[in-house]
């Protein structure tokens, strides 16, 4: 399985296919992978917790009756105003970010946008336990300007536009119920599957409306009073 790890690493870290998955791993074999993976491909630098399949249709479909967690690469995190390569199969998601303190309490919010890319050189390969293995396709991501936690924000909602033309209109609640209990959940399900968290651990906390495929163009995330970032994928 150490192989498989360093396997597993090494084509997320080129953009490969996957290797074809050996046998069916239960959801706390596909953890403990995961942290081998997550360890092979950036060590300690870890840059965070993300959420995924947060969507109850998608968990139906998995045969889940809850969301998945994965580490984020602190050598993804790119800069507000960025050129992102393009890159076949990359999603784009309109997310938020939740700094909490050690005790897994919000600190700081912050808007989000995360690149994921899953690809199973085998169709059937896709399943729950996999996608944990392989870190719930953990790519790149973009945070904004941190403001100070307030209460009112489980409310915000984002505008996502591509060269002027919106793409995606949502609310903060669709994933995990909002920033605030999606953050409380996170750090419960963190501290269960063997997550590091300590003082400003940062929580991306999901997909909110419609995962998009990475087009060229310029894209503007508007989270209103939150504040703003944008990319340019070319």
């Amino acid at each position: 399985m150490n192989q498989f790890s360093k396997e597993l690493a090494d084509a997320i870290s080129t953009h490969e296919a996957l290797p074809a998955f050996p046998g069916e791993l239960t959801l706390d074999e596909a953890y403990q992978l995961q942290h081998r993976v997550t360890a092979e491909r950036c060590g300690e630098d870890i840059g965070g917790i993300k959420a995924g399949v947060t969507s109850p249709p998608i968990q139906q479909y998995l045969g889940l009756d809850h969301a998945l967690i994965a580490s984020l690469y602190l050598d993804s995190l790119y800069p507000t105003v960025s050129t992102l390569p393009h890159l076949e199969g990359r999603m784009v998601e309109c997310e938020v970010a939740v700094i909490v303190d050690a005790g897994g309490k919000p600190k700081m919010i912050a808007p989000a946008v995360e690149i994921v890319l899953v690809k199973f050189s085998i169709p059937t390969d896709m399943t729950a336990a996999n996608l944990v293995a392989c870190n719930l396709g953990a790519d790149l991501y973009l945070i904004g300007e941190p403001v100070s936690w307030d209460s009112s924000f489980n409310d915000v909602s984002v505008s996502l536009s591509r060269d002027g033309e919106v793409v995606n209109q949502a609310s903060m609640k669709d994933a995990l119920g909002g920033p605030e209990t999606a953050a409380q959940w996170m750090w419960q399900e963190a501290k269960s599957r063997g997550f590091r968290g300590g003082e400003d651990t940062t929580l991306l906390a999901g997909a909110c409306g419609t995962v998009l495929p990475m087009e060229k163009g310029h894209y503007v995330a508007d989270y209103g009073d939150l504040g703003s970032l944008e990319f340019t994928v070319e």
